[in-house]
């Protein structure tokens, strides 16, 4: 009767075995890890799109802002108006076109401000005049010296926005300036659409030069501005606490139990200051990624089992024939 000696043909198919269980395993962390770095590649392309794209919506924005304030800037009415500092005839010459603006274009910020920087007319708050904004309004304050268009982002009374301002001159004379500024919430809004991300716009109270709104939502030094998702973001600066930099980063980061890759890249104003910074936060698709990684790791573990199975049968057969 032919007897196996079972340890040897388990020692003797358990190398073969092994070997070829470690070459499935190397793969697959070759694979893995050049799957982290498509990965990683593509979210850095994939946000600096975002970016790009949020860019390019300001950039608009801040080119209609300007037409807007040039082109009341320019009308013969308004000159007059504005050179006898008729705030009632500004106010009517006014009312129509905001009105529909607000409505259609999202133009929050629409008024004058006499030479003497002081805010004459605001369309947004009819009741609100003649305050000195010397001190915090250095778009107007730069129009106003320069006798120059200014126009980019600007925190005021009413909030950031993308504002524009123009002087207005009358017979030669500077007789004060026009503006108007457009609400960010829809750009953000309009962006998050398209690339399915969270955006944010945070000031920094350290940097901005002017008192921040207490009734925004704050954590620290940074204020969040405006936002698509409030709750999202305070969570995600409690849990990490950010600067603003001259410079794009961008990471993954893990918080309220969903990663994420983000984006943080710096918020100037008009003359180039820095005032803040815009995030961008892209949920990642974590069960997809997991599920593959398990899946790939089970084909290692069983084709090293199988691996294992078939030299011991090979073994065995070749000892019977001997």
């Amino acid at each position: 009767m032919l007897r196996i000696d079972w340890k040897k043909l388990v020692s003797g198919a358990f190398p073969p075995a092994l070997l070829i269980a470690a070459i499935l395993g190397a793969m697959l962390w070759h694979q893995h890890d050049s799957l982290e770095k498509v990965a990683e590649r593509d979210r850095g392309t994939q946000m600096r799109l975002v970016g790009s794209l949020l860019g390019s919506s300001f950039d608009q924005a801040a080119k209609f802002s300007l037409s807007l304030a040039e082109s009341f800037a320019r009308n013969p009415q308004i000159r007059e108006a504005a050179a006898a500092g008729d705030r009632a005839r500004l106010e009517a010459l006014a009312e129509d076109a905001y009105q529909y603006l607000n409505r259609q274009a999202s133009v929050q910020i629409f008024g004058f401000h006499s030479p003497d920087l002081r805010y004459l007319l605001r369309m947004h708050r009819p009741d609100q005049y003649g305050d000195d904004i010397s001190s915090f309004r250095a778009m107007v304050v730069a129009a106003n010296r320069l006798r120059r268009a200014q126009t980019g982002v600007e925190i005021g009374v009413a909030g950031i926005g993308i504002r524009g301002v123009a002087p207005v001159e009358q017979a030669g004379e500077l007789v004060g300036t026009w503006e108007a500024g457009l609400d960010i919430r829809p750009l953000l809004d309009l962006v998050k659409t398209s690339t399915n991300t969270e955006i944010a716009v945070v000031a920094a109270h350290s940097l901005s030069g002017v008192p921040l709104d207490p009734k925004l939502p704050a954590v620290g030094d940074l204020t969040i501005m405006a936002s698509t998702n409030d709750s999202l973001f305070s969570s995600f600066l409690r849990a990490y606490p950010t600067k603003p930099l001259r410079d794009i980063e961008i990471a993954t980061r893990r918080f309220d139990g969903r990663a994420y890759g983000v984006m943080a890249q710096p918020l100037v104003d008009f003359s180039g200051r820095l005032i803040g910074l815009t995030l961008v936060l892209k949920e990642e698709p974590n069960a997809d990624w997991r599920r593959l990684m398990t899946e790939l790791w089970v084909i290692a573990l069983c084709g090293g089992i199988i691996a294992f199975v078939g030299f011991l049968v090979l073994a065995r057969k070749r000892r019977q024939a001997a």
